[in-house]
């Protein structure tokens, strides 16, 4: 079920809305936007550049995933994702990745990892497949 949680254990006027799966333990949070529009966000000047573009920073419209639920504070949900962060041993994440000409994971052709899709958490450690 959906409960207001505050992991900081501070004032309850920052707690974050979560949904709580009782069976498996999990604490799901969702992001403040949960569909990216279908458009071309970046076209490369030369098709020949091996270079890693970053979608929040590089791209015309490109941002950072937020979570969150209406009525919280974007400042107070990341003081409580760092707090849950802490108290975590695990945690995963699901994303739909649709991009014409690109490679999410593993590049058929080449049959390696070395175009796959790489994430930052923000923490600013790189995420990369294995």
């Amino acid at each position: 079920g959906e409960y207001w949680i505050d992991p900081d254990q501070g004032c309850t006027q920052d707690a974050i809305k979560v949904y709580c799966n009782m069976e498996t333990g999990e604490t799901c949070i969702s992001p403040t936007q949960r569909e990216v529009a279908q458009k071309n966000w970046y076209i490369s000047k030369n098709i020949k550049e091996k270079k890693h573009v970053w979608f929040g920073e590089a791209m015309n419209d490109g941002f950072q995933f937020e979570y969150g639920s209406e009525g919280s504070l974007p400042e107070d949900v990341n003081i409580q994702m760092t707090f849950l962060r802490l108290m975590s041993t695990e945690a995963s994440q699901n994303i739909t990745y649709h991009c014409k000409n690109s490679v999410a994971y593993m590049d058929a052709a080449a049959g390696n990892l070395k175009k796959a899709l790489l994430l930052q958490g923000s923490n600013e450690i790189e995420i990369r497949a294995e």
